[in-house]
């Protein structure tokens, strides 16, 4: 089976540099799991980061994580792991608190690490993979 490129305008197109064309995708589905790339605070539609807070641009983050989920077909319930990139650790337990208001009654297996930025303003990143079913 050959891997299919999942891609949904109600997320941010995954992006490098301004101008340039993206080498990745929104998500990938292959078989039944569906591998998303790593979704930041941004709004679908300006790709701009949508607040300073940190509760806001997790929110943001995991809601632009589902669309791309559902647009393979799935949902946060079927996630099996998470990867995290919190810009600071301090924020650990902010990001905790909004994590456990979209993963109610289910536990993935996660890693969380602090890491810099990939753009000004970005304080999380996150990616997932998840279960697609049939």
């Amino acid at each position: 089976m050959r891997p299919e490129i999942v891609f949904t305008k109600a997320a941010p197109k995954t992006g490098f540099s301004e101008g340039q064309e993206s080498p990745i995708a929104q998500g990938v589905k292959c078989g039944d799991f569906v591998f998303v790339s790593g979704q930041g605070p941004l709004d679908p539609v300006t790709r701009q980061v949508v607040s300073d807070d940190l509760a806001e641009q997790t929110r943001v983050t995991l809601d632009n994580v589902n669309k791309v989920l559902e647009a393979a077909g799935t949902s946060l319930a079927n996630v099996v792991k998470v990867g995290v990139f919190l810009r600071d650790m301090k924020d650990f337990d902010t990001f905790n608190r909004v994590f456990r208001e979209y993963f109610k009654g289910v536990q993935p297996a996660r890693t969380t690490v602090e890491a810099a930025a990939p753009r000004q303003g970005v304080n999380v990143e996150i990616d997932a993979i998840a279960w697609v079913p049939r």
